[in-house]
């Protein structure tokens, strides 16, 4: 790809406070119009990438570019970006209309044309009418399109938005994750959301980037991050995962739990030390053997989960296996375990 198809480019950024490094030599490339999620405990440097991405922060050292031009020390007023902060910053002494007016104001826009970008900005965020409505009048849920608005009014090449939906009750969270989607796909401007949510990562993202101690852990699509998760951080931080001592034996076979197990992992050394990666809801459970089982052990939970049941199984090795099916096994039964080969998963120790 062209250097110019990257709109931000972070090469080498360090970022250090009082002499404790929070970001190490980390370089991300983000296209153009891409939604891209930046995924991470708290902590793990998330929120001061985006800061410095803004120009809230000033790198310690390495180059921040976008369209090919260095702005590592431009100012956040002279870069075409908006942000969208997790409390929102409303004015809230203005009303609706006069919060998203207040970029445009300064600016010195002319009334008729800043009136045209209020509205269509407050319609896509689906605030048309709310134009007189106090801001302590709305809802979290309307505070934050209010937010947006805002943000989107200026038509900035880059929308920042810092763990938005954080203090939203789950239903609202769920429907502004539809909601940040489509407006994303309306505006055709590039999108770098923050969170440390893995299911609204994997949800809205085009590209999603595991960060963890201030360092890039892996950057995928969200299927490529859950199927294949490079470390054994990714594979416990993305979604749920029993994670399992092995020997690679050769390619494609490993064992772990005492039986010799076929997969379709390569390139390991042989009798080398593993992880071995299965997520729960690829676990098979019955109560005949087949030529897929990896384990036996006993039920020791079974809960309704709403769509599917959670189960533990306890191994004959002491290893609590987690899985889900949408069939429930009885608490006390012996039960066989099987997985497909595309199914597993062997990542380095």
């Amino acid at each position: 790809m062209e250097e110019n198809e990257y709109i931000i480019q972070v090469e080498q950024v360090t970022k250090a406070f009082d002499q404790k490094v929070v970001l190490s030599k980390v370089s991300l490339n983000i296209k153009r119009g891409e939604f891209v999620t930046i995924l991470g405990p708290s902590g793990c440097g998330k929120t001061t990438l985006l800061r410095m991405i803004a120009g809230f922060e000033t790198p310690t050292e390495g180059v921040i570019k976008l369209e090919g031009n260095d702005i590592t020390k431009i100012p956040p007023y002279k870069r075409p970006m908006n942000t969208v902060f997790q409390r929102y910053a409303l004015f809230p002494h203005l009303n609706v209309y006069e919060n998203v007016a207040f970029g445009l104001q300064i600016k010195g826009m002319k009334e008729k044309e800043m009136d045209e970008k209020i509205v269509n900005a407050l319609n896509l965020v689906g605030l048309q009418d709310f134009e007189e409505r106090n801001i302590n009048q709305l809802s979290g849920g309307q505070q934050q399109r209010v937010a947006i608005a805002r943000a989107i009014v200026n038509e900035p090449k880059v929308l920042l938005l810092d763990e938005p939906l954080s203090a939203l009750d789950m239903k609202l969270r769920k429907e502004m994750q539809l909601e940040l989607m489509r407006m994303h796909k309306e505006l055709g401007i590039t999108f770098i959301f923050v969170t440390h949510d893995q299911e609204e990562a994997l949800t809205m993202s085009d590209t999603v980037v595991v960060m963890n101690g201030g360092v890039i852990q892996q950057m995928g699509t969200p299927k490529h991050i859950y199927d294949e998760p490079v470390n054994t951080f990714v594979a416990d931080f993305i979604g749920e995962s029993n994670i399992i001592d092995g020997i690679m034996l050769e390619d494609c076979l490993v064992k772990f739990f005492g039986n010799n197990v076929k997969c379709v992992d390569k390139g390991f050394a042989k009798n080398a030390e593993v992880h071995v990666v299965i997520r729960p809801e690829d676990v098979k459970l019955s109560i005949e053997p087949s030529d897929n089982n990896f384990c036996t052990g006993i039920v020791r939970s079974c809960n309704f989960k709403g769509v599917h049941y959670e189960m533990y199984v306890e191994t004959k090795e002491g290893y609590m296996l987690q899985v889900q099916d949408y069939h429930s096994q009885e608490i006390g039964q012996e039960v066989y375990a099987s997985i497909d080969p595309f199914d597993i998963h062997v990542i380095e120790k």
